[in-house]
C-alpha cells in the first residue's frame, strides 16, 4: 500500500489519486503500455474503487490513460508522432510561458527559479537521476506558476507525464545532460536580466533540442529491436 496514500485521505479522494497516479507515471512506478486494474490500484492506493473510476476517467480525459470496460485502464503508449506532437505544443507554451516570468519575476522569483536549476545541475555532476527528473520538472512547473497561466500548464501536463516516464526509460545520449545544463543557464539568465523576447527564445530552443533528442533516442530503440 502506497503509505502517501492511505493517511488523511480527504474528500476530493478523486483529485488527490489523479495527482498521485500522475506522479507514479512519471517516476516509472506506472510504465507506458501498462495495464492497471481497478483492484491493483485499489490495493496499491488503499482507497476503494469509487474515487479510483473517477480519476481514471479524468486521467483519460487528460490523455494519460485509455480506459478499458469493467478492465481497469491502460497507461498510454508513446510513439514517435505523440513525442513530436506534446514536443511542439509545449516549445509553444514553455516560450510564452518563460516570456511572462521574466515580465513578473520578482528577486525572490528569480532565486527559487536558480536554486532549482543548480539543483538539476548538482545533480548531472553526481549522476543521480533521482534527483535529476523532480529537479528539471521543478523548474519548469516554477516557471510555469511564476507566468500564472493555468490553462497553458493543464494542456500538457498530464501528457508531459509521460514523457518524463519515457525519458526515463530510455536514457539520455551521450553529454545531453550537460547540454541541459547550459540550456537552462541561457532560460535563467535570461529571466534574470529582464529580456522576454531572449527568453522565450531560449525556452524554445530548450525545448526543440529535447523533442529532437528523444525522437533520436526512440529511433535508435526501434533499430536495435528490429
Amino acid at each position: 500500500m502506497n503509505n502517501a496514500m492511505s493517511s488523511g485521505f480527504s474528500a476530493p479522494a478523486y483529485a488527490r489519486l489523479r495527482e498521485q497516479i500522475t506522479a507514479d507515471v512519471a517516476s516509472g512506478i506506472w510504465k507506458p503500455g501498462q495495464h492497471l486494474t481497478l483492484a491493483e490500484l485499489s490495493l496499491y492506493y488503499g482507497v476503494s474503487a469509487n474515487p479510483l473510476r473517477e480519476a481514471l476517467h479524468q486521467l483519460q480525459g487528460y490523455g494519460l490513460v485509455e480506459m478499458r470496460l469493467n478492465r481497469g485502464a491502460v497507461v498510454r503508449q508513446v510513439d514517435a508522432a505523440f513525442v513530436k506532437n506534446v514536443y511542439d505544443v509545449r516549445g509553444a507554451i514553455e516560450g510564452m510561458l518563460a516570456a511572462e516570468t521574466t515580465l513578473r519575476a520578482t528577486a525572490k522569483d528569480i532565486l527559487r527559479i536558480e536554486s532549482f536549476a543548480e539543483a538539476y545541475e548538482a545533480g548531472v555532476a553526481t549522476g543521480d537521476i533521482v534527483r535529476i527528473v523532480p529537479a528539471n520538472r521543478a523548474l519548469h512547473q516554477t516557471i510555469g506558476a511564476i507566468a500564472d497561466n493555468p490553462l497553458a500548464l493543464e494542456i500538457f501536463d498530464g501528457r508531459s507525464c509521460l514523457i518524463d516516464a519515457l525519458r526515463r526509460s530510455l536514457g539520455s545520449r551521450p553529454g545531453r545532460l550537460q547540454e541541459i545544463v547550459g540550456e537552462h543557464r541561457d532560460i535563467v539568465e535570461a529571466i534574470r536580466s529582464g529580456d522576454a523576447d531572449r527568453a522565450a527564445r531560449a525556452a524554445q530552443n530548450h525545448t526543440r533540442r529535447a523533442r529532437d533528442h528523444m525522437l533520436e533516442n526512440i529511433k535508435d530503440k526501434a533499430e536495435a529491436t528490429a
